[in-house]
């Protein structure tokens, strides 16, 4: 189920984007901390379960899985953004000013994301996939090894996040900022080390209930809810609860039909998150709208988005996961020094199989 919730997360991007306005602008940011708290536990879970912390594997395969996907969908950026510079520029900020080597070449490497520059961006929601990619350092060097590693960071995030709120700072320290994206991701890793050690238990009636108070929640900000619960506590809560969803879902067995949809719609999230401002820039173009954004914009889209990738899932099953699978069934190197400090959990055996969720891992 874990792949449905990451496609809802995507589209929630999607929403936030497409449509504008002020209501609906946090239904990102809340779906992004979402991602950060999946990806923490996942990635805490291959790397103690499928890659054994082979740092070469692990690297290779996260590689093969992000990269290829957003360099096509760069390109064809690139490509429209020169045919058409001026309703490019005048759609989306990030498409606006010259094309030059430098910001090309920063887009293409991916980690300057994060800050503020470039101010051109092919692909401007990518600076969460620059977060991640920092918080799977984190979790391979620390974090993942052990519950007591994972609590510590937990601890020392959230210690980042009183200081700020003491201090006062601008919400982008809370939300941007890799330090702020820890907390999640930590949140994630605990959550692995709690359910291997039989340590939790979430019914998926408890998940479920946490699914709705987290709708809810979300839904609420904004509409009934004033900004500074919006990203004050209710930001917060967002994190708590869908932690508990994860929990509830991750290690359940379903139908084979509800297991296929969640494989197909897990694979789809990365590419509708990758390809959502080209599907918008499409209608916007076919339509001749003077709004660039709004319901009706989004609505419009969103088949063309699907449709996009489903063809660029087709594209990455032919062409990139057959390397993926090469790399996963390498044998396993040694562990590095480091792991040796890594709390036991046991040894308890994982209730399922990575290898039936490689399009999530």
């Amino acid at each position: 189920m874990l792949g449905i919730l990451r496609f809802l997360l995507a589209y929630l991007v999607v929403i936030s984007h497409l449509v504008g306005g002020d209501y609906v602008a946090h239904f990102g940011f809340y779906a992004v901390r979402g991602f950060f708290v999946i990806s923490g536990f996942l990635m805490t879970t291959v790397l103690n379960e499928v890659y054994e912390f082979d740092g070469a594997r692990f690297w290779i395969n996260r590689a093969l899985r992000l990269l290829p996907p957003y360099f096509f969908v760069c390109a064809i950026t690139l490509a429209i953004i020169a045919l058409l510079p001026a309703e490019a520029g005048q759609y989306l900020k990030f498409w606006q000013g010259d094309l030059n080597l430098g910001d090309i070449l920063l887009n293409f490497s991916i980690l300057p994301l994060q800050w503020t520059y470039p101010s051109f961006r092919l692909v401007p929601p990518y600076w969460s996939v620059a977060i991640e990619i920092e918080m799977y350092l984190l979790l391979y060097l620390v974090v993942a090894r052990g519950m007591a590693w994972a609590l510590v960071a937990a601890t020392v995030s959230l210690t980042y996040h009183l200081a700020c709120t003491s201090a006062g700072v601008s919400w982008a320290a809370y939300y941007f900022f890799a330090p702020s994206a820890v907390l999640p991701f930590a949140v994630g890793a605990l959550l692995y080390f709690l359910l291997k050690g039989e340590l939790c238990a979430i019914t998926p009636r408890v998940a479920a209930m946490a699914f709705i108070a987290w709708f809810t929640n979300m839904l609420a900000g904004g509409w009934i809810f004033a900004p500074s619960y919006v990203f004050g506590p209710g930001y917060y809560l967002d994190t708590i609860l869908f932690a508990i969803v994860v929990g509830g879902l991750a290690w359940r067995r379903f139908h084979p039909v509800i297991r296929g949809v969640d494989k197909i719609l897990g694979e789809w999230a990365y590419f509708v998150f990758l390809v959502q401002w080209l599907a918008g820039f499409a209608v916007a173009l076919a339509f001749h709208s003077d709004e660039p954004r709004g319901w009706a914009i989004c609505m419009a889209a969103t088949p063309l988005a699907l449709m996009a990738s489903a063809g660029l899932a087709v594209l990455n099953r032919k062409f990139v996961e057959p390397f993926r699978d090469k790399v996963r069934d390498l044998p396993t190197a040694s562990r590095p020094l480091l792991n040796s400090v890594a709390t036991d959990q046991g040894g308890a055996s994982v209730t399922f199989s990575i290898r039936h969720n490689r399009a999530r891992s």
